[in-house]
């Protein structure tokens, strides 16, 4: 079973951020990424853009087992606290 979770830009922060925002270079959604598939998940980013961020970030994962209902949590707490650490936690919902 294929387990995904999607996380979209929120694209209000950009407002709430102001000239903070251009602090946060680009390039850290490929080391999210990275860290990301360093976990064993396959990332699909949105082809669409917006300030040089994908609208969306796909997290998919390959389960099987009694145990799938647990992983979709472990989806979110994996990438928020990679996010975290990234100093973009609050870009993606």
């Amino acid at each position: 079973m294929k387990l995904y979770h999607q996380f979209d830009l929120r694209n209000d922060i950009f407002k709430s951020l102001g000239r903070d925002f251009f602090e946060v270079p680009p390039y850290v959604v490929e080391d999210l990424v990275k860290n990301m598939s360093g976990k064993g998940y396959t990332i699909l980013k949105s082809s669409a853009n917006y300030m040089g961020f994908p609208k969306s970030i796909t997290v998919v994962k390959e389960f099987t087992g009694p145990f799938v209902g647990q992983f979709t949590a472990k989806i979110k707490d994996d990438f928020r606290n990679i996010s975290k650490k990234l100093g973009i936690s609050e870009l993606f919902e």
